[in-house]
């Protein structure tokens, strides 16, 4: 009986798990649609070269925001979820908030007056310096953002955090198709689309943040969060650095156009970002309140094999029908401009990138209940320099493939390197020999359709995918009261419904 009830109760945390991700996930998929739906703008109506400055500025902002937060957006969420007293919930926020609008103000004051000089190490010009003072604008207000989307995260009002997401990439959707299609601005549309979107959404969200606004600031719970939250600024950075550095890396070595169009075929991996992204912004908040019980471990194991899973359906999906997704037409113009279509064979890698970050999210639950945050410290910038020395060595033998190579090995090595540390903190029973199962036999199906010519493709892409579950579920993956658990719930959606 108390078995039974157990298994019912890491049920239930995998169906609260799996609900705030799919509310994450339906939001962040209408986000993401709308931000694929700027890649036929920038890929059609957006020159190679101008693509290329744009892609070194996306890198420089990805970086440039981990310094604006500098781990207090981290800190601030872990304490306010952890914390009972309302009171004292909105004085993280507050404390959180000034402190950040302060130091924004220094770090923008700074990179104002360096501006051009920025700009010349990143566009090798100086051509291009009013990109920086809209960078500055979009790092101090998304900076400010980002804590209040938090807020919704830590009150589990997915509802509310997916609206405000979709409208936020909603709005600059329509500001570039103004700025970049039809007044033609190219890589100036961009950015002041960037702005005037970030602008508006502060606006937004203006009563979520004066609703737990306090008008003042803690130095005692500043100290906390600073000390929690700043080994997040080389770790975070170095994961950001892994993202970015490639991007450099591909300019310095084979050109910014070729920075363009490496930079557009890595936005196709957002197909698959869609997924761990949901999971990421539902995962955080669960796993520190689910810890408390005793099943934790179990619950915790169980998630990884299903996300494992999942993902392995969704790298067979997108890497088998990337190349028709790309030459989708919507009213004349295709997904992507005809001169970026090379660009999908980095694809099946950055995939491989992303869901190896899925696994580093799993395994870094113990370091994070155990408040280690140091050590991801080690981990990220060990994976860094990897990358480093990956891309240096792979870019000019392999090109753009050499770069996303690079990037795989990187994302593969941090997860390994987090899991053993995170296992001594908190030592977990992960199902190894199910995921491996998952692995071999997802590999195998890739084997099968790139490695032969297969005729009747489009069909067979079907077959094999319906024939990845077959072999599973024979090979006996799946066990009997797994099987129970779903066709019971199955059962009750179709009953309610009635």
């Amino acid at each position: 009986m108390a078995s039974l009830m157990k298994q019912d109760s890491i049920f239930q945390s995998l169906l609260k798990l799996t609900r705030h991700s799919a509310i994450y996930g339906v939001g962040h998929v209408l986000t993401k649609s709308f931000v694929i739906l700027l890649l036929p703008i920038h890929t059609n109506f957006v020159n190679k070269l101008e693509y290329g400055i744009a892609t070194q500025l996306f890198a420089f902002l990805a970086i440039t925001a981990i310094i604006y937060s500098y781990g207090l957006n981290t800190a601030f969420l872990q304490f306010y979820i952890q914390e009972t007293n309302k009171e004292k919930r909105n004085n993280f926020f507050s404390t959180a908030f000034f402190s950040t609008f302060l130091t924004s103000i220094i770090f923008s004051t700074i990179l104002l007056c360096f501006k051009s000089t920025v700009a010349n190490l990143l566009f090798d010009s100086t051509k291009f310096t009013y990109l920086i003072a809209y960078s500055i604008a979009i790092l101090t207000i998304d900076a400010l953002v980002l804590l209040s989307f938090n807020i919704l995260r830590a009150e589990e009002k997915s509802g509310s955090f997916a609206f405000f997401s979709v409208t936020n990439v909603g709005l600059n959707l329509l500001f570039n198709f103004v700025f970049v299609a039809h007044l033609s601005l190219g890589v100036k549309g961009i950015f002041l689309a960037n702005v005037l979107s970030s602008s508006l959404i502060f606006l937004f969200l203006l009563p979520v943040t004066l609703k737990h606004l306090k008008h003042k600031i803690s130095l005692p719970l500043l100290r906390k969060m600073v000390k929690f939250g700043l080994p997040f600024i080389p770790s975070t950075l170095s994961v950001v650095f892994i993202n970015s550095i490639d991007k450099i890396f591909i300019k310095k070595y084979i050109g910014m156009e070729a920075s363009g169009i490496y930079g557009a075929g890595y936005k196709l991996g957002l197909i698959v970002k869609l997924f761990i992204s949901a999971f990421q912004f539902a995962w955080f908040p669960f796993f520190i309140s689910t810890a408390k019980s005793e099943s934790a471990k179990e619950i915790f194991s169980k998630i990884l094999t299903y996300f494992s899973l999942i993902c392995s359906v969704i790298f067979l999906f997108v890497t088998m029908y990337i190349d028709q997704i790309v030459r989708i037409k919507f009213f004349g113009i295709t997904i992507f401009g005809e001169q970026y279509w090379g660009s999908t064979q980095i694809v099946p890698l950055v995939v491989v990138a992303y869901i190896a970050y899925g696994f580093y999210l799993n395994f870094v639950v113990g370091i994070y209940l155990k408040e280690k945050t140091k050590a991801l410290v080690v981990v990220t910038g060990s994976s860094a320099l990897i990358n480093i020395i990956g891309n240096f060595l792979l870019i000019p033998i392999f090109n753009i493939m050499g770069a996303a190579y690079s990037t795989a090995i990187s994302y593969i090595c941090m997860a390994i390197f987090v899991y053993f540390i995170s296992q001594k903190y908190y030592p977990i029973r992960y199902e190894f020999l199910r995921i491996i199962k998952i692995i071999a036999l997802c590999a195998m199906i890739f084997f099968v359709y790139s490695c032969f010519n297969l005729p009747y493709e489009s069909v067979l892409k079907l077959l094999l995918i319906f024939l990845y579950f077959i072999i599973l579920y024979y090979s006996g993956f799946f066990n009997q009261v797994e099987i129970n658990k779903i066709k019971s719930s199955i059962k009750q959606i179709i009953w309610q419904k009635k």
